[in-house]
């Protein structure tokens, strides 16, 4: 018989702890040194952080099994919803092909609905694996390798200071700000900020004008040779900026780093920065016919899952559909969630939507529920899904406005890792 249970007991973390080692094995080493490290944080994870709870599969009193789970606060169309997060699933060596990582999402799953949480993310250690799930893909990241004299030099970099943990607040103060701006954004957790100013080989710059921090950049330098202790690359970890004066500022910085950096490694999920950038190139010189040169390496991460589609759709009252007038009648498949299999009439007039009881409707639309949690965060399009494939609409005359009605002029950003 297996259950699922909160890890609380010491011997219960060091068996996670072996199970995590043996999981990820490109990811960490596994001398006792490092085991005994692991359990200590994530028991100190579960004391001090309200936010984080670790959990473990028995299966006949053997753990065989475990997943550190997340609440978030994100930012909805600029509406705050608590949504469930998901990391380090792992299963023991011995336990693999047994079912027991989707038993642990199964009780993923059911920990948030009860809270009547309607939304979950997580990042995938096989997005296949999650997509046959549910779970819809998230926006892409974008990573640059460029030379730092790619970066714009401004006219002055003189607002530009070092932060320490004495200074976490007003990093906070300038991420909550932005995150109120920027639909997709989670509020950062106390391990999020432990990890920026408790990592020693971290440093935090930051712009700040008239006592107020604009922007700020959080990197680490990784070495190139073991020959050359001259040759480095620096790591942007995180970088946040509230106004064009703040971005320009720390791009000089990195500008003047040319004589100690060989390459600035950027991740970055917007998607038009080549236009800030001087000589996007990454150093390969390769050519992707006919004569494109090669630049930002892209990649699928973040993946978003509707649990209740009638409680998210209750979220989204207070939203404007983009000023359209429509009824349809939405029909969800979700493979792994019964009660989720759901029939919904939305009526939105003016872009104002409500639920109907009633079958009087325009058009129907079906869709996977994991297509359709990537529809409503603006990931994808409603005509890319229809040219794909992956959305069945009864009466094309209503493609556009279904194309309307769920278009997003701000796709999601998310730089929170967990």
């Amino acid at each position: 018989m297996r259950v699922v249970e909160k890890l609380l007991k010491e011997q219960d973390f060091v068996a996670f702890v072996n199970i995590v080692v043996g999981a990820y094995p490109g990811r960490l080493n596994g001398t006792q040194i490092t085991k005994e490290q692991l359990k200590k944080l994530f028991m100190q994870n579960q004391s001090n952080d309200e936010s984080l709870h670790y959990y473990g599969l028995w299966e006949n009193d053997k753990l065989i099994g475990g997943m550190r789970l997340h609440d978030f606060q994100m930012n909805l169309f600029s509406k705050m919803l608590p949504i469930g997060g998901v990391g380090l699933v792992a299963v023991d060596l011995l336990h693999k092909k047994e079912k027991a990582a989707k038993e642990l999402i199964q009780h993923f799953f059911n920990i948030f609905l009860e809270k009547n949480i309607h939304f979950l993310a997580l990042y995938p250690f096989r997005p296949d694996f999650y997509k046959k799930m549910g779970f819809g893909y998230g926006p892409k990241i974008y990573q640059y390798l460029v030379e730092p004299s790619s970066f714009p030099k401004g006219p002055t970099k003189k607002h530009l200071k070092y932060l320490t943990v004495e200074d976490q607040q007003q990093l906070v103060d300038c991420y909550n700000r932005v995150v109120a701006k920027k639909h997709g954004m989670f509020l950062k957790t106390q391990s999020e900020l432990s990890f920026i100013f408790n990592n020693p080989d971290n440093y935090v710059i930051a712009m700040e004008q008239e006592g107020t921090v604009q922007g700020y950049i959080a990197f680490s330098f990784n070495k190139q040779s073991d020959s050359n202790f001259m040759l480095n690359n620096l790591v942007i970890k995180e970088w946040i900026y509230e106004t064009p004066e703040a971005l320009l500022e720390l791009s000089t910085f990195l500008n003047s780093q040319a004589d100690q950096v060989n390459r600035i490694e950027w991740n970055t999920q917007e998607e038009n920065v080549h236009f800030f950038l001087e000589d996007v190139r990454n150093g390969t010189n390769h050519l992707i016919p006919s004569v494109y040169h090669a630049s930002a390496v892209s990649g699928i991460g973040l993946m978003y899952r509707i649990i209740n589609v009638k409680g998210f759709f209750d979220e989204l009252l207070t939203r404007n559909f983009n000023g359209v007038t429509l009824t349809f009648k939405l029909n969800v498949m979700d493979s792994l969630l019964a009660k989720n299999n759901q029939q919904l009439i939305v009526e939105a007039v003016n872009g104002t939507i409500k639920m109907l009881e009633s079958d009087g409707y325009d058009v129907e639309v079906t869709i996977d529920v994991a297509e359709l949690s990537s529809l409503v965060m603006g990931v994808v399009t409603v005509q890319e899904l229809f040219m794909l494939s992956r959305i069945q609409i009864s009466d094309n005359q209503y493609l556009q406005a279904l194309q309307q009605f769920f278009y997003v002029f701000e796709k999601p950003t998310c730089i929170s890792a967990f």
